[in-house]
């Protein structure tokens, strides 16, 4: 996977080159093999196609983190661990929570998945981070803009998809038994996280049991700690499988705990001790059938997410509570090429039950279903490659109503057609153009619909809105990719224009709180451009620049619109050993600009810069590879507020904060 993300992930700074160049303590690092890095490609299955193809091919912007560079920018959240991703930010609470923003949107415009399988997360809250465990993942793929013709509503603004490692398998009768370890430790709150795997495989049968957790505790800023501003995880999983020649079946179940301190304004709430208790519970069987150059591929799977609300840290009465139960299927049919198209066929299906407990009530009980029906199909023809695919979705939500809210049994019907065209012009030539037009949608959620209550998370009293409409967007890409055997890059533009965009927007409202939400709807317009470019210098050193921008428009009302990061560069100078034990070297300087269009009364921060340094070393043991990975972030110890932070209004973000990270093979 090293290569692919040379051609897909344009390179993330502080581990541009490492992606370009294998790991010296395995593969040389002559010219030679550099080159066919940048220009040769295996066919492979991505997010944004979901059909094996050479991801050049692809004309839908996508990004894969893999390998050395997933190993050096892990994180304690998948957003933070992506944030450095061109076009990607995290909307954070600290070190430890943050959701992925994808081109300015986030929320229920983003759909993570767990290796495949959809999250039902509650991600309508902006502190509800994704509950999905990366720590022992194979490669995060992120599609950038509209995938609802795969992925159904909220795909509105792109896809999050975290792919576990391959079951081992086995030869003969030799059998196969190894483990993983990774320890990692974050000055700026105190943090170890540990993750041990274990698995193996005795013919076709494989297995892998593999367990993280982690602890932090209060942020560490320049100018003292973030109160109450800790969490904890637990993860376990466990998988088991049968490989054969023509049908795959795989079982995986995970659980995943974790604690939240919610901190809140030092002055207006001194002593406030909020938490949140999130557990999860995912169950997934998954097959592939095989015949001749066909392939059926299903999946199904089951998913709890139950969180609760404390107002303090001493109390087991639940403030408020929120359950989720899903139930979720695929069947995609891979079919053989016919007249030179590729390209798959399938359906989903998917059943939410959503129940309320505790003191307070936000959002009524309810139930959603869901049934899309969907083809994606591309054909090369000599320098051009052409993809397209159509989508139509049925969606109902139906709640029994609520006498606390005030709320009759009621019921909505959703429904919407949507489809995507892409075309890239001389896919493998040093220089290609790739235009992709796509439009996805979102359903309304219960919270935008009925939620009228103070939700402990936001610290503030929402109001939902009855009547509101389907979310429908149209978004186009253009882009130019470079690739040569020491150059490589792309600069992407695009246009997403939103009709009937839901917002919650701040209201006074007589004997509630002044920092009322209110759910609104209008259009939107987001406008932008992501570029990065890497080269590879002589002995052994790389530069790489990113930069991304959006400018986001209500066109409604002519306002910002809310969570639009701002500007943002990066600069990487890295250096590799070329043999020896892999050793390496990093400066990397990233610039934020102010923010200077907020969303209605939102607090912009100054622009801010951080310097960040990197180093490491790889050893070849009796046992496997070691690797020892140490950074400083901020090494300045410079004081900024960032704007994608929950509490950029009474917080600065974390101070000079060392990262070791120790990987080994057992």
């Amino acid at each position: 996977m090293t290569r692919h993300i040379t051609i897909l992930c344009l390179l993330l700074p502080a581990s541009a080159a490492a992606q370009a160049r294998p790991d010296s303590a395995t593969r040389t690092r002559a010219d030679s093999a550099r080159a066919d890095s940048a220009r040769a490609l295996p066919t492979m299955q991505v997010t944004a196609s979901a059909v094996a193809t050479d991801a050049r091919r692809v004309a839908q912007p996508t990004a894969i983190l893999d390998g050395t560079a997933l190993r050096r920018t892990q994180g304690a959240s998948l957003g933070e661990t992506m944030e450095l991703i061109p076009g990607v930010r995290s909307l954070s609470m600290t070190t430890g929570i943050g959701k992925p923003v994808i081109r300015g949107l986030t929320n229920n415009r983003v759909v993570t998945l767990a290796n495949g399988q959809r999250t039902e997360t509650q991600q309508w809250g902006h502190d509800h981070s994704p509950n999905v465990e990366s720590a022992d993942a194979e490669r995060l793929e992120v599609v950038k803009g509209p995938a609802s013709v795969l992925y159904g509503s909220d795909a509105l603004g792109g896809v999050v998809n975290v792919v576990r490692r391959k079951l081992p398998s086995a030869e003969g009768a030799q059998n196969v038994t190894r483990g993983r370890m990774a320890l990692a430790y974050n000055s700026a709150n105190l943090a170890p996280t540990a993750t041990l795997t274990g698995e193996g495989a005795r013919g076709a049968f494989g297995w892998r049991v593999s367990g993280t957790g982690r602890r932090a505790e209060d942020l560490r800023t320049p100018t003292g700690p973030l109160f109450n501003s800790g969490n904890r995880t637990g993860y376990l999983e466990a998988a088991g499988g049968y490989h054969g020649k023509s049908r795959d079946v795989e079982l995986t179940v995970s659980s995943r705990d974790e604690t939240i301190r919610i901190a809140d304004d030092p002055v207006s709430s001194p002593d406030y001790t909020g938490r949140q208790r999130i557990r999860t519970e995912r169950f997934t069987v998954e097959s592939n059938a095989r015949r001749g150059a066909h392939r059926l591929h299903m999946q199904a799977g089951y998913e709890s997410n139950r969180r609760s609300e404390f107002e303090d840290a001493t109390t087991r009465d639940v403030t408020l509570g929120l359950h989720s139960r899903t139930a979720i299927a695929f069947a995609n049919w891979h079919h053989a090429p016919w007249r030179g198209v590729t390209g798959v066929v399938g359906t989903q299906l998917q059943h939410t039950d959503f129940r309320t407990f505790g003191e307070e009530t936000l959002i009524p009980d309810n139930t959603a279903q869901a049934v899309g029906v969907y083809a994606l199909q591309q054909k090369t023809l000599g320098d051009w490659s052409l993809s397209g695919g159509a989508r139509y979705d049925w969606r109902t939500l139906d709640t029994p109503g609520n006498d606390v809210l005030q709320l009759a049994a009621t019921s909505r019907r959703f429904d919407a057609l949507t489809g995507t065209a892409g075309v890239v012009y001389k896919a493998t030539a040093p220089v290609s153009v790739a235009l992709n037009v796509a439009r996805g949608f979102r359903a309304p959620s219960a919270s935008d619909l009925f939620a009228n209550g103070f939700h402990e998370g936001t610290r503030a009293f929402e109001i939902g809105r009855a009547d509101l409409r389907v979310e429908t967007s149209l978004n186009t890409d253009l882009g130019v990719r470079l690739r040569t055997s020491r150059v490589f890059g792309e600069v992407t533009g695009y246009v997403n224009r939103i009709r009937d965009y839901i917002y919650l927007a701040p209201v006074g409202l007589p004997g509630r709180a002044l920092d009322s939400l209110e759910v609104r709807q209008g259009n939107a317009r987001l406008v932008g451009a992501e570029a990065a470019l890497t080269a590879l210098l002589a002995g052994g050193f790389s530069a790489n620049v990113t930069g991304d921008m959006v400018h986001a428009t209500n066109t409604t009302d002519r306002t910002a619109l809310p969570f639009v990061p701002p500007l943002r560069t990066t600069g990487t100078l890295r250096w590799d050993e070329v043999g020896g034990h892999g050793r390496s070297f990093a400066v990397t300087g990233e610039w934020n600009a102010r923010q200077t269009r907020v969303f209605r009364d939102d607090f912009a921060p100054s622009a801010w810069g951080a310097l960040h340094l990197s180093t490491g070393f790889s050893r070849l043991t009796s046992r496997g590879l070691v690797h020892v990975d140490l950074s400083v972030r901020n090494a300045t110890n410079a004081r900024y507020r960032d704007f994608m932070s929950r509490y950029k209004e009474f917080a600065n973000a974390a101070g000079r904060a060392l990262v070791l990270r120790v990987t080994t093979d057992l």
